[in-house]
């Protein structure tokens, strides 16, 4: 009878039992609250808490990558993240996000957590998790990172931009020259293009230089 009523102490005890302390590592762009809120551990009944299903809540966070979880009873549980590495901003709709090399688009609360390079996108408006073609973002990022007057000294202020119509991934001076890719296919070849012509044509008067077909450089006024 002794046995019995120990037995029966411990299931009452063990079925009171909640996590109510989650510990949250590695975490930058997201915050630990948002962690442990998304994971869904606090105040869970710590004998039937699934650290798989707290594991996959969490990797649904857009700016998380990957995740472990681990619960230890009583009532702790602990979450060792793995976050999402920005390589430049993402700009749409008014809307700016961080985005990977994996095209990932994720908000974070580290204003200064990617590099300064912006791509305004003016297709459509974008939202956390979105996943864009990985070629298109890291193209259009290494045309963020030429210098101003590199490619020409008349371009001062570049800028990138997505063009909904054909022009494709558009480079702009800052003034009245823009550079229309196409693409993101035969990229280097492109470029090597524009940079020869460039380099014979240094203060020609132009309106745009569409090298989308790079087999057939186009330019205004010709």
């Amino acid at each position: 009878m002794g046995c019995l009523g120990t037995l029966g102490g411990a299931a009452t005890w063990t079925g009171a039992a909640v996590v109510d302390a989650v510990t949250v590592e590695g975490a930058h762009h997201v915050t630990a609250a948002a962690v442990a809120a998304a994971s869904g551990l606090v105040g869970a009944p710590a004998f039937r808490a699934s650290a798989l299903d707290a594991r996959e809540r969490v990797r649904a966070l857009p700016a998380v990558r990957d995740a472990r979880v681990a619960i230890a009873l009583p009532g702790a549980a602990r979450i060792e993240l793995v976050e999402r590495q920005a390589i430049g901003r993402w700009a749409a709709a008014g809307t700016e996000w961080f985005v990977d090399d994996d095209g990932v688009l994720f908000a974070s609360a580290d204003p200064t957590g990617a590099p300064e390079l912006r791509v305004m996108d003016d297709r459509r408006a974008r939202t956390a998790g979105d996943r864009l073609d990985p070629a298109l973002v890291s193209t259009t990022l290494r045309l963020a990172a030429i210098p101003a007057g590199e490619l020409r000294a008349d371009m001062t202020r570049p800028s990138v931009r997505i063009d909904p119509g054909s022009a494709g991934i558009v480079l702009r001076s800052g003034g009245r020259l823009e550079i229309r890719f196409g693409g993101p296919e035969r990229f280097d070849e492109k470029l090597a293009i524009v940079r020869a012509y460039f380099k014979n044509n240094p203060d020609r008067p132009l309106d745009y230089v569409d090298v989308a077909r790079p087999e057939f450089i186009v330019v205004r006024p010709e």
